[in-house]
Parts: C-alpha cells; structure tokens; sequence
C-alpha cells in the first residue's frame, strides 16, 4: 500500500487538466487502444459535461463485461437519483456487450458529479431536465461499451445482433446474447462465412420464444432468411458485406413487439493465442 500511495502522489503531480488520455492509457490491460467519450449538454441554462474512460478487452460478458468504466460530469444532482439512473444506463450500453462469455469480479461502473455546473439539483426522475441528463449519460456508456467490443481481443469484426419481434425484452435480450456469445456464430463471422444457419439456431436455443415458420433474417440489410425459409442470395452479392469490419444483423422472432441490440466481435487465431499466451 505504501508502493501504491506514493504512485498516486505522483501521479497527481504530474497531472493537469489535459491529461485525460493518460489516465485512460493508464489502465489498459490487453486493449489495443485507449477508449473514452464525452458530451455536453445545455440543462437549466447552464452547459453541463460528461466525460468518461474505460478498459476491456476480454472476458467480456455482463454483469458489466469484465471492464473498469469511470465517468465524470459536472451536472448538480442528488446521489439517489444518480446511483438510480448509473444502474440503469448500465443496462442499456455495459449490460448489452460480449466479448467471450467469461465474466469476473473486478466490473466497476464509477460516476462522480461534482456540481460545478451549478444547474438547479436534480432531486427526482421527475424532474423536467432528468431526461436530458440521463440521455447524455445513457450516449457516453454506449460509446465506451461498443469500443469495448470493436476492441475484443483478437478481434477482426465488430458484430451489431439485433433482435426484433420478440415476446418479452428479456427475451429479445436472451435472444441477442445467445447470438453474439456463440463460438460458432463469432467463427463463421471471422470466416467471411454468412452462415445464416447458426443464426438462426443461437435464437431457438436461447429459450426466447420464436415463431420457426415466421422468421425473418437480415445481414447487412441483405434479407438472408423470410419465413423460416432460406432466401438463396447469391454469395457473391454477401462477400462484400461479410468483408466489412463492422457488420450489422438484425433476426425478427415473429412473436411481439420488443427489440434489444448486443455489440459484440468475432472470434480469431489472435484470441486464442492471447490466452494461451497468458500466464499471470
């Protein structure tokens, strides 16, 4: 603890206001890259900010990924209200990545507001600038998860899953990480294989209620499956599309009306040197 108090001395020393970047350098682990966003907002007549960094790469999978995430603004509000509205952009953006399936127990969502922007305190969800602050945050958790996913180790593709139509938005959700977690689907995906089969098969495993017959599936807007039934689009029409980085496929259950959207990426050679290269 010693070794650890002198390095956080010294690292508030060295700090000004344009360190930022550090601090996101500062706790890469296996990322590729440093991953931050920021936003600003007018509430109250003031302009308010909102700032954050986070790491993660692998063993990505909610509760939060396996991720560090710290978040700073400087909007007036009550700390009930902000814990509230931090667990539920948590499941909008943190909650909807995969990287691999394996958790751990280090996920952290930290936000710290400090009130600067001397805005009239948001004491309530009702309260008429609320809604304004908690999209700001809902944007800025979102952009760092899915840079957490176009980061996944290894990764060659960054994968959108969609799902619409389904009964529940827990099963639109059951649905989607199926989907993205399956070691088969991430592989195809690698491959440049438009395997619309294991698409299909992640959702009617997941346990989301899913009418067979009535399936639709589309892969970069490209309509692959209608009806449950296999479309016949010419490959070469899909190489192009499976060749992109980010690549987005949406699968419509046929039973209601609810939609969620997971982020996730590929599965490589390079993740699997990764981790059989890691020794703690």
């Amino acid at each position: 603890m010693d070794k650890l108090l002198t390095g956080i001395a010294d690292a508030i020393d060295a700090m000004d206001e344009s360190e930022g970047e550090s601090c996101a350098m500062a706790i890469q682990t296996t990322d590729t890259f440093i991953k931050k966003a920021a936003y600003e907002t007018e509430i109250d007549g003031k302009t308010v900010r909102i700032a954050g960094i986070a790491k993660g790469a692998g063993m990505i999978h909610p509760n939060m990924a396996t991720m560090l995430t710290f978040i700073t603004t400087d909007a007036a509000i009550a700390p009930d209200v902000l814990k509230r509205a931090v667990k539920a952009a948590a499941d909008k953006s943190f909650n909807m990545v995969v990287v691999d399936g394996d958790t751990s127990t280090n996920d952290s969502m930290i936000v710290l507001a400090n009130g600067l922007a001397e805005n009239e305190i948001i004491l309530s969800e009702e309260h008429p600038d609320y809604p304004a602050f908690f999209e700001m945050l809902v944007a800025c958790a979102t952009d760092l998860a899915k840079l957490i996913a176009h980061d996944g180790e290894g990764a060659t593709k960054f994968l959108e899953v969609n799902v619409v139509g389904a009964a529940t938005w827990q099963d639109a959700k059951t649905a989607a990480m199926a989907i993205a977690k399956s070691p088969l689907v991430k592989t195809a995906f690698f491959g440049e294989d438009p395997n619309w089969g294991r698409i299909v098969c992640a959702a009617g495993y997941s346990g989301a209620e899913m009418l067979a017959d009535k399936v639709n599936l589309e892969i970069g807007g490209v309509r692959l499956v209608e009806n449950g039934m296999n479309c016949d689009v010419p490959a070469e029409r899909l190489a192009p599309i499976m060749a992109e980085h980010d690549i987005s496929m949406t699968i419509d259950l046929a039973a209601g009306e609810e939609q969620a959207t997971v982020w996730t990426c590929d599965f490589s050679y390079e993740y699997v040197k990764i981790n059989g290269e890691y020794h703690t």
